[in-house]
């Protein structure tokens, strides 16, 4: 950020929203022995700038607005209006919580109808690259009023889940929406962070490998060329998709090409492990949330086992830049997914079902955090499902439930025990009210005995408990269910929220 005058943040702008009940952190770059002034709602608090950089800390306002903050040095003068005062969540992760309001499900229905002034939202730059290019994009963004004019660059989960707040919590609520396709979590962290396991030091060296003693000039001519061949397959998908726009993935695939990727490798990449977090996450904190909302883990999948490692390093990151070590972080676990290559070959690697478990884990080991569980959703040969309504009204009742302590049915059936009985297995749930099978036959369940070697069970529903059998188990000692990537999955509770995957230990 250019120092040569006072400039706040690009967070600030007209139309922002800011944290009701919390203080109001105000920051940006400034001329070193001038001071800062920042006024609102006649609230005025003053600080030196230091090394060409200040932040000051406002009290809290009421709710509602709309409020005018004046941010002076004596000689550079900044006023932002129509200011609210409610809910801030920050959108982060990877292409799912990318995907834009105008691109999902009925989104164009969606964005004409999207009109409110109480839902707001800010798209942080999307640079990899900390230049002039970046400075410039920061000049011109702006916090943007939900409408049809603005919403449709949206997340569209972000949205639906901003959307289900503001009903129930009758306050503004402002997103601010961070985030780039294809990112691994070690995007988003610093390297300090990364280097604290041997799992992140892992993506620092193996990312330096992929560069090696590439220079910036050969990294650029590889992406001219890589650019070329995506631009060339998208013209092709856009020209089918003009065509018919129901055309499925199978048919794009084999008729435009499967999608040139990864991108080539290379200092500059957004790829690159904490790239992102340097050009996107430190230039809007720490600005005041409620909390963090976060839909990513597809790009992990070859390091599954390490992901609950690695989001619970990338969750503390997140508290402890924003200076606050309980802040609330509510995240989506993995849906359904099979490429149909991989269905056609009968393969499943099963990455997918050791990311959502230890997704699983992570909200139950960690304090302050929620899981809105979409194992009944995704679609078939598409990374990218476009029913994004269920996935962010699910993220919008575990914040509900979790953060501001709504009496709302959040979660479905989730696994407690289990116990043998009778040549089978019965396993107990919690959240288990209304235990039913959706379709009426328990599918998705299996047991195995001491060789580990799984079979397809019945399964039958007494109470809140689930009774399993295989005639081809006779002493089962290992239960699991919905553990696949792509599957039927049967069971859920009287809400309409499906139990979540899950596989014992050994039960005996």
């Amino acid at each position: 950020m250019p120092k040569t005058k006072m400039r706040p943040a690009a967070i600030f702008s007209d139309h922002m929203v800011v944290q009701r009940e919390k203080d109001i952190d105000v920051f940006g770059a400034g001329v070193n022995d001038r001071t800062v002034t920042v006024e609102m709602d006649g609230n005025e608090v003053s600080t030196p700038v230091e090394a060409g950089f200040w932040r000051v800390s406002l009290p809290s306002v009421p709710i509602g607005g709309p409020y005018t903050m004046t941010i002076t040095d004596g000689t550079d003068t900044v006023c932002f209006h129509d200011i609210l005062a409610g809910e801030v969540w920050l959108a982060g992760g990877q292409s799912n919580m990318e995907l834009e309001l105008r691109n999902c499900l009925n989104g164009e229905e969606e964005v004409a109808q999207s009109g409110n002034d109480c839902i707001r939202f800010f798209n942080v730059p999307k640079f990899a690259w900390e230049g002039e290019q970046l400075y410039e994009a920061e000049d011109v963004s702006s916090w943007q009023v939900c409408g049809a004019k603005t919403s449709a660059t949206m997340s569209a989960v972000a949205y639906f889940c901003a959307r289900k707040l503001q009903e129930a919590l009758n306050v503004p609520v402002g997103i601010i929406d961070c985030y780039w396709g294809g990112t691994s979590i070690s995007c988003w962290m610093d390297e300090e962070q990364l280097a604290r396991t041997k799992a992140g030091q892992r993506y620092l060296d193996d990312y330096a490998a992929l560069v090696g003693d590439k220079t910036e000039e050969q990294y650029d001519a590889e992406m001219e060329a890589y650019f070329r061949d995506w631009n060339a397959w998208n013209a092709r998908v856009q020209a089918m998709r003009a065509k018919d726009p129901d055309v499925t993935w199978e048919t794009l695939n084999a008729e435009c090409g499967v999608c040139p990727w990864p991108q080539p490798a290379g200092r500059k990449s957004p790829f690159r492990p904490s790239g992102l977090y340097h050009t996107m996450i430190a230039r809007v904190k720490p600005y005041t949330v409620r909390g963090f909302l976060y839909y990513q883990g597809e790009e992990d999948e070859t390091r599954c086992t390490d992901y609950g490692e690695m989001l619970g390093y990338l969750i503390g990151q997140w508290r402890g830049d924003w200076e606050d070590a309980e802040l609330p972080f509510v995240f989506v676990q993995l849906p359904r997914f099979v490429s149909k290559a991989d269905y056609d070959k009968g393969e499943d690697t099963r990455h997918w079902c050791i990311l959502r478990e230890n997704q699983w884990r992570v909200s139950r080991t960690i304090k302050n955090t929620a899981l809105a569980v979409t194992i009944d959703c995704g679609e078939f040969d598409n990374i990218h499902p476009l029913d994004k309504q269920t996935v962010g009204k699910r993220l919008a009742l575990q914040a509900l439930k979790t953060v501001y302590g709504r009496s709302v049915a959040a979660d479905g059936p989730a696994f407690h025990i289990v116990r043998p009985e009778s040549g089978g297995m019965r396993i107990w749930f919690v959240e288990a009210d209304g235990l039913h099978f959706q379709g009426g036959k328990g599918v998705g369940f299996e047991v195995a005995g001491a060789d580990g070697v799984y079979h397809s069970a019945e399964a039958v529903i007494k109470g809140k408990t689930v009774f399993v059998r295989s005639g081809d188990v006779p002493v089962p000692c290992y239960v699991r269910y919905a553990w696949f990537s792509w599957g039927e999955v049967s069971l859920f509770n009287a809400h309409g929220l499906p139990a979540t995957p899950f596989r014992s230990r050994r039960c005996y």
